[in-house]
C-alpha cells in the first residue's frame, strides 16, 4: 500500500528507473540503458520504494525480479510507455518517412540466416529506421526490446503473439567426421529444450564443446571438423555438410513474433514487423 497521499510518487522520472531494472533484470544494465550509473539507479529505486511503502525487487540468481506488489504499477507504466512511443513515432514522420530505432530480440542464428539477407531491403524502403538486434533465444518477455521472435509462446502479459514460421535443426557432420567421438552443442541452458534433447539422445552423450548459438555451432564445425547440432539453413551454406544420421528426423520448432498490444498502431514498429514477416515468408524452408 502507499503510505499516504503526502508520500505518493512526486518524481515521475523515477518510474523510468523502475522500468529499466524490470526490463533488464540488472542495475548495471539498467544504468547503461538510461545512460547513467548503478548508484543513481539504486538511489532512485530506494526513493520510489520509500514512497510506495514496499520493496520493489528481489535479488535472484537470474537477476532482479519485481515483487508481486508492484505488478499492477508495472503493467500501467508499460502500457503508458507503449502508448507514448506509438504517438511519438506517428508524429515523428518527416515527409512521410519513418524515423527511429527498433530493438529486436531473437535467436542469433535466425538473425544471421533470415533477417540479415533482407536488411538492405528495409534500409532502402525506410532509410530513417535503425535496428538493434539482441541475440536471445528462449524469451517469454520483451525485456528492453520492442519485439521478440521466440520459440516459446508467451502465456502472460499484454502481448500480441503471432506465429511467424518454423525452424528445423538436426545434427550435421562434414566428410570424414569421426563417429562416436566428441561433438558440438549449445550451452547447458538449452539442454531442457527439444533440439538439444534430441541431439543428446542421438549422440548418446553430452557435447564436448558448447557454444551460444546454432550459427556458432556451424562455424565451430567448419573449424574443428567435429559434428554438431545446427539449423538446416546454417548447414545449407556449407555444401559438404550432411546429416550425421540420415535416418534422424529434423527437429521442428515453431517461432512466435511478440510485441506489446499498445504498439499495434505504432507505424515504426509495424513497418519493422512487416519487413521481418516478409523475410520469414521468403525463408519458408527453414
Amino acid at each position: 500500500m502507499l503510505k499516504g497521499k503526502d508520500s505518493r510518487v512526486q518524481n515521475w522520472d523515477d518510474l523510468r528507473y523502475l522500468m529499466a531494472v524490470h526490463k533488464t533484470g540488472s542495475m548495471s544494465a539498467a544504468s547503461r540503458l538510461l545512460d547513467t550509473n548503478p548508484a543513481t539507479v539504486s538511489r532512485r529505486l530506494a526513493r520510489l520504494a520509500e514512497a510506495l511503502g514496499h520493496e520493489l525487487f528481489h535479488k535472484t540468481p537470474e537477476g532482479w525480479v519485481a515483487s508481486e506488489a508492484i505488478g499492477p504499477l508495472l503493467a500501467s507504466v508499460s502500457s503508458f510507455e507503449g502508448e507514448i512511443e506509438s504517438y511519438l513515432n506517428a508524429n515523428d514522420m518527416k515527409g512521410g518517412q519513418l524515423e527511429g530505432t527498433i530493438s529486436i530480440g531473437m535467436p542469433g542464428s535466425l538473425a544471421n540466416g533470415v533477417l540479415y539477407p533482407y536488411a538492405a531491403d528495409l534500409v532502402k524502403k525506410h532509410p530513417g529506421i535503425r535496428l538493434n538486434l539482441h541475440a536471445q533465444t528462449y524469451r517469454e518477455t520483451l525485456g528492453e526490446n520492442d519485439l521478440i521472435v521466440s520459440p516459446i509462446r508467451p502465456q502472460q502479459g499484454r502481448l500480441i503473439v503471432k506465429p511467424i514460421g518454423k525452424v528445423h535443426s538436426n545434427v550435421y557432420a562434414l566428410p570424414g567426421t569421426e563417429r562416436g567421438g566428441p561433438w558440438i552443442g549449445l550451452l547447458r541452458d538449452h539442454d531442457a529444450h527439444a533440439p538439444m534433447q534430441q541431439a543428446i539422445t542421438l549422440m548418446g552423450r553430452p557435447p564436448s564443446l558448447r557454444v551460444e548459438t546454432l550459427h556458432d555451432v556451424a562455424e565451430a564445425m567448419r573449424i574443428t571438423g567435429l559434428p554438431g547440432l545446427t539449423l538446416n539453413i546454417c548447414a545449407a551454406i556449407e555444401p559438404k555438410m550432411a546429416l550425421y544420421d540420415a535416418e534422424s528426423p529434423d527437429n521442428e520448432t515453431a517461432l512466435y513474433l511478440c510485441y506489446h498490444e499498445t504498439r499495434r498502431h505504432d507505424p515504426l514498429l509495424q513497418a519493422v514487423i512487416d519487413w521481418a514477416t516478409a523475410a520469414f515468408d521468403a525463408c519458408k524452408d527453414l
